[in-house]
């Protein structure tokens, strides 16, 4: 069956962060994951080093109504392996060249699960064939520039943070234990798989000719 764009708003929207670029040297910190449909918007993020920090994990939780989530859920790493027996259809921002190849180098477990996917990658499908047809009017393709373009908001405290950071961040709660740093950058994770979704909600609307196919 072949879905069309908008099937894939109601999808698992996923997107991890690392320390690096390469698996081999670098760790899998947090995966994020969001599903937007009837029966709310919920999150769920996994992290890799929990160190039992039980009250960390329940302040993450309730900022979900601050934050517009309905619900946010925060595990172990591990378990992703588990849960994702259960995914069918998901969304990604280059995940065919990043964030799938370091799940499977870290989670080889998952690997063979990428198969019976439905999966929407959204930068090589459908930005980068809307740059080329010029209906998307700007070069640079990543994330957050493409976020900035077509005036995806995310939420203003961690709208300027970038990867960079987040590497900080992760640093500040493996090495010190510090319980701000790992909300804010479970934050930061959960608020860039979110604006994924706003963001393909923009590009299906620059496809059918709407105002933002004049943004730039």
């Amino acid at each position: 069956m072949t879905l069309r764009l908008e099937d894939y708003l109601d999808a698992v929207f996923l997107d991890i962060e690392t320390t690096g670029i390469n698996p081999a040297y670098s760790e899998l910190t947090l995966i994020a994951l969001y599903q937007e449909d009837d029966t709310g918007k919920k999150a769920r993020l996994y992290v890799n080093d929990l160190h039992d920090a039980v009250e960390t994990l329940r302040h993450i939780e309730k900022k979900a109504q601050e934050y517009a989530y309905d619900s946010i859920n925060v595990c172990p790493l591990e378990q992703f392996a588990q849960h994702a027996e259960f995914l069918s259809r998901i969304a990604t921002y280059n995940g065919e060249q990043f964030d799938l190849p370091f799940i499977a180098y870290h989670l080889p477990q998952v690997r063979p699960l990428f198969r019976t996917w439905q999966h929407l990658d959204i930068y090589t499908q459908v930005a980068m064939p809307l740059r080329d047809i010029g209906l998307l009017r700007t070069p640079n393709l990543k994330l957050k520039t493409l976020l900035s373009h077509l005036r995806v908001p995310r939420h203003p405290s961690v709208q300027m943070m970038r990867g960079q950071d987040a590497v900080h961040l992760w640093n500040q709660w493996k090495h010190l234990f510090n319980s701000e740093a790992l909300t804010t950058l479970g934050i930061y994770a959960l608020e860039d798989v979110r604006c994924t979704r706003l963001l393909l909600q923009r590009l299906i609307d620059v496809r059918r000719g709407s105002p933002w196919a004049g943004v730039w």
